[in-house]
């Protein structure tokens, strides 16, 4: 009778090391080029909503830059692109898309969380208080 050829992998398996990763508490590397959190540069942005035009996923809206910020000048309408990470694809199409090279781009991964996760609070932290 032949000897079952699952068996040696079976026996490495089981004697062997783990091949997970323990996360959150062991950290991974990820590649530099690696499509990360992005959120856009309020000082740079016009508000032309080219990226939540483009934006397959639909996780761009275009929200209201509040009364206790300082808006450039560049953008009258006063609006901002805010991502819904939890809908967002990560095609950075709308990296690509922006004529103004507004949006700051990071390979940070660890979203996930009992939290509302957007990029109100990235965004917002560009601009200045008005005194």
């Amino acid at each position: 009778m032949a000897r079952p050829r699952l068996l040696p992998a079976v026996v490495r398996s089981l004697l062997g090391r783990p091949s997970t990763v323990q996360y959150p508490y062991v950290k991974t590397e990820v590649e530099a080029a690696y499509r990360g959190r992005h959120y856009a540069d309020l000082k740079k942005c016009t508000g032309c909503s080219l990226c939540a035009i483009e934006c397959p996923a639909d996780a761009i809206a275009m929200t209201q830059i509040p009364a206790h910020l300082e808006a450039p000048k560049s953008n009258p309408r006063r609006v901002y692109p805010k991502i819904d990470y939890g809908r967002c694809v990560f095609c950075y199409r709308c990296v690509t898309v922006c004529p103004f090279d507004a949006y700051v781009t990071t390979n940070f991964y660890g979203m996930a969380g009992p939290r509302e996760n957007t990029s109100e609070q990235l965004s917002l932290g560009t601009l200045e208080r008005v005194v």
